[in-house]
C-alpha cells in the first residue's frame, strides 16, 4: 500500500524524494555520525550520509536504509495522507475481524501497529515490537499521530492493550534508541538480544528469540 509505483529497487540516495532524504540524514544522526556528514548544502548531506553507513555497516545495510527511507517517508511525511490513513485502516480492519490476544509487529510495522491501535482501539493481551524506530528522535517519534486528542499521549501504551513488550537487537541499525522505554514508559518490559551481525534487523531472527517465546507461551496450545 506504500508502493509509489516507481522503482524501488535504487540505492541511490539523492534519488529519494526530498522527505526520504531528510530521514536518511535523521537516521544516520541517531547512529552517530559525525556531524559534518549531517550537514552541509544541496544533497552533500544524503551523498555522505549514505558513503558513511557504507564505510561503518556495508554496502547491503547501505541499500536496506535507503530503501526503507523510502517507504518510510510515504509513511511518516505527511500525518493527513491517504496513503497512512489506509494503511491503518487495513490493520484496523484485520484486527475487527481476527480478534487476536497477540499482535507482533517488527520495523516499521510497529509504527503502523502502534499508531493503529490509537486511532482505532481494540482489546489485545499483548503488544510485541521487534527491532522498533518508534523512538528514533526527529526521522520517527515526533512524527507519530495517534489521532484527535491523542497526541499527548505519545509514549503510553495503547489505551486496550494489556501488556507492551519491546525487542531489540544490540547492533539493530532500525532499533535507535536501544533503550526503547527511555522514551515509551508504557513499555511493561524490554528485551536486548544479539542477533548476529549478519542478521540483526531480519523478523525471522527476532522471532526465533527464547524471550519472546516465553512472552508467548501463555498464548499457544501446551504440548
Amino acid at each position: 500500500m506504500l508502493h509509489l509505483g516507481t522503482t524501488q529497487g535504487s540505492d541511490e540516495a539523492e534519488l529519494l524524494p526530498p522527505g526520504g532524504q531528510r530521514l536518511l540524514v535523521e537516521w544516520v544522526s541517531a547512529l552517530g555520525a559525525p556531524t559534518e556528514v549531517t550537514m552541509g548544502p544541496g544533497t552533500k548531506p544524503v551523498r555522505q550520509a549514505a558513503e558513511w553507513l557504507a564505510e561503518r555497516y556495508g554496502a547491503a545495510a547501505r541499500r536496506f536504509v535507503i530503501m526503507l527511507c523510502r517507504e518510510a517517508d510515504t509513511y511518516v511525511s505527511d500525518p493527513d495522507s491517504p496513503r497512512r490513513a489506509a494503511v491503518r485502516a487495513e490493520l484496523g480492519r484485520v484486527l475487527e475481524e481476527r480478534k487476536p490476544k497477540v499482535v507482533i509487529a517488527h520495523s516499521l510495522g510497529s509504527v503502523v501497529a502502534y499508531e493503529t491501535l490509537w486511532h482505532s482501539p481494540v482489546e489485545l493481551d499483548l503488544l510485541v515490537t521487534l527491532g522498533s524506530p518508534l523512538g528514533m528522535p526527529h526521522a520517527f517519534f515526533e512524527r507519530l499521530s495517534l489521532g484527535e486528542g491523542n497526541d499527548e499521549n505519545k509514549g503510553l501504551r495503547p489505551p486496550k492493550v494489556r501488556r507492551w513488550v519491546n525487542i531489540a537487537d544490540v547492533g539493530d541499525i532500525v532499533a535507535l534508541p536501544r533503550d526503547l522505554p527511555s522514551r515509551f514508559p508504557g513499555i511493561d518490559a524490554h528485551y536486548e538480544v544479539s542477533l548476529g551481525l549478519v542478521a540483526s534487523h531480519k523478523a525471522t531472527r527476532y522471532l526465533a528469540q527464547p524471550e519472546l517465546a516465553r512472552e508467548l507461551g501463555p498464548f499457544l496450545p501446551s504440548a
